[in-house]
C-alpha cells in the first residue's frame, strides 16, 4: 500500500490528517490497521502533506522521465508532493526547474 492510498483510507474513515511541526496528527483515533500503516509511513506522509516554503505550491510541474519532458498538472502541489506523485508512477522521474 502506498502513502496516497493510506491518506485516502484515512479520509474514507472520516479522519482528517494534519501536520503540526514535523508530526502527523489525526482528529480521531484510527482503527488499529490504519494506525499501523500511518505509523509505518509517517515521515513520508508528513513530507507529502506539509508544503515546503522553498517551493511554493503550483498547479503544473515539468517532469522528466527517460529524457522526455511533460507537464504534471493537478491541484496545487509543492515540489515534494509533485515529485512523490510522479515517482509513484515513474520511479526515475525528476522535476525540471
Amino acid at each position: 500500500m502506498n502513502v496516497f492510498e493510506i491518506i485516502r483510507w484515512a479520509r474514507d474513515e472520516g479522519i482528517t490528517l494534519e501536520v503540526n511541526a514535523d508530526r502527523l496528527d489525526a482528529d480521531d483515533i484510527p482503527p488499529p490497521s490504519l494506525m499501523a500503516e500511518l505509523s509505518a509511513h509517517e515521515a513520508l506522509i508528513v513530507e507529502i502533506l506539509k508544503p515546503s516554503e522553498a517551493y511554493p505550491r503550483r498547479r503544473a510541474w515539468t517532469i522528466s522521465v527517460s529524457g522526455y519532458r511533460f507537464f504534471l498538472i493537478g491541484p496545487g502541489m509543492s515540489r515534494t508532493q509533485a515529485l512523490a506523485l510522479a515517482r509513484w508512477r515513474w520511479k526515475e522521474a525528476e522535476i525540471v526547474d
